[in-house]
């Protein structure tokens, strides 16, 4: 006895909770956690959804630790994100204003038309047909990062370590066994819960929300939140104070990978600087008939060159660079598998447009016909417009207010026709001139790219487009 009493004072606090949790025919908090959760699972055309009272929360931040523990997630990794509305609002007689304040508590949504999904170039999302419950497949996943381009809440997160991206998948496993998710479990108020929601009818509440944002009522179209009506969120928030008026504030929550994302800076701006110079090339000779010079060879392989260049720089911002091959896999709805696709194709073209130039200017004797040169420098500048439009749209369908496509279409056609410019300089004008001009434009292109990356990210989020363009 004196040895099990002896033990027993060893014991952590949640370690006897842990013995008393193991020991119990049922979990303790089982009844507790039971009102939280709806009591049969969603039938045809509904879904799992969070339901958040507003009124209850106090941004206690159980929610996040809880959410953090049980995924074991990475110190500054965080699924779970709570944010401060905040107003001052003058009170009679009182020299000082009165801040209100709202806390909310925020994951992914679980949308009904997940911007992740469709936008994911390898099929690494899945929304559950018969819970609608939007998971991220780690295992396909190669950390392109793409997801949170996408999605308006910027809810996918970056794991440094891992390589990939990760997000809230509703606790599935727990809802399962009957459990209810960690924040759910976890929040001493009560805020959260686990609800169904009728999908035609959360369709229709968010395709009309625009003009009811501020309501008690609002969804999930909330201030500082994008519209619901752009991915169709099933996440309901409700509170009996009105929002009007009210600032959203950011307390907790990880950054998304922000950083300069200089390989892609690098992949656009030399791939459409190379299109542009090989676009030169093929207009200057192919498509006029005129032979091939040895000078318009080595203009050809410089662009060809700059194209090869922004295709090995853009694997570099791949979590998971050996996996780039699946990149084509999402060429149904994904816009950066579309632009893949058009780029290798544009890529192999340039090298056949390369070494058929090189052929007719430097061997007397090639057996290839000029007609044949026409029709592969006609097939490069079509690639080459395609390769554009699909640039264009990568950023233009995530419907950020920094990536309009008024803003996006012109900056990256520019790109390509001062590429057209400068090659045909190097074509007809004094070589050294237009080397200097190629390498200080390229550089300011860089400039102007970080910039435009810069925009599209630190805007708020309440500055996004009403709809996808």
């Amino acid at each position: 006895m004196d040895a099990f009493v002896a033990e027993q004072r060893r014991l952590t606090a949640v370690e006897r909770f842990s013995q008393r949790q193991a020991d119990a025919r049922a979990p303790l908090l089982e009844q507790r956690y039971r009102a939280l959760l709806p009591a049969t699972p969603p039938g045809p055309g509904e879904q799992y959804a969070f339901e958040v009272d507003l009124d209850q929360c106090s941004s206690c931040k159980a929610c996040v630790v809880a959410c953090h523990s049980l995924n074991g997630l990475e110190p500054e990794e965080s699924w779970r994100e709570i944010r401060l509305m905040v107003a001052s609002r003058p009170v009679p007689q009182t020299p000082r204003p009165e801040a209100v304040t709202l806390a909310v508590t925020s994951a992914c949504h679980h949308c009904v038309d997940p911007g992740c999904l469709k936008g994911c170039p390898v099929l690494a999302y899945e929304k559950d047909p018969l819970t609608g419950i939007v998971r991220h497949l780690d295992d396909q996943c190669i950390g392109c990062s793409y997801c949170i381009f996408t999605c308006p809440y910027e809810v996918p997160k970056f794991s440094e370590s891992r390589g990939i991206v990760r997000k809230c998948d509703l606790c599935q496993g727990r809802l399962q066994a009957g459990e209810a998710p960690a924040c759910v479990q976890a929040c001493p108020n009560e805020a959260i819960r686990i609800t169904r929601v009728p999908v035609a009818a959360t369709i229709d509440r968010c395709r009309g929300e625009a003009s009811t944002a501020g309501h008690r009522d609002g969804g999930c179209s909330l201030p500082g939140m994008p519209p619901a009506s752009i991915t169709v969120p099933s996440t309901v928030y409700r509170s009996r104070r009105p929002m009007d008026g009210l600032e959203s504030r950011p307390v907790t929550g990880t950054p998304c990978r922000r950083d300069a994302h200089w390989p892609l800076i690098a992949m656009l701006v030399l791939t459409q600087w190379g299109g542009g110079i090989l676009a030169a090339v093929a207009l200057g000779t192919g498509m006029s008939g005129r032979i091939p010079t040895g000078r318009d060879a080595a203009v050809a392989a410089l662009g060809c060159l700059w194209v090869h260049a922004g295709l090995i720089a853009s694997v570099f911002h791949l979590g998971q660079p050996l996996k780039a091959w699946r990149i084509w896999m999402g060429w149904k709805t994904s816009w950066l598998s579309r632009e893949a696709l058009a780029l290798g194709a544009f890529s192999s073209v340039s090298l056949l447009f390369t070494g058929w130039i090189a052929g007719l200017a430097w061997v007397p004797a090639f057996p290839a016909p000029l007609r044949g040169f026409q029709g592969v420098a006609s097939g490069l500048l079509v690639l080459l417009v395609l390769t554009t439009v699909a640039q264009i749209q990568v950023y233009v369908v995530t419907g950020r207010a920094g990536w309009r496509s008024r803003r996006t279409g012109p900056r990256f056609a520019g790109t390509v026709l001062m590429g057209w410019g400068v090659g045909w300089g190097l074509m007809v004008g004094p070589s050294w001139v237009s080397i200097l001009a190629l390498l200080l434009l390229t550089g300011l292109s860089m400039f102007e790219r970080w910039r435009f990356f810069a925009g599209g990210f630190l805007a708020d989020v309440d500055s996004r487009d009403q709809e996808r363009p």
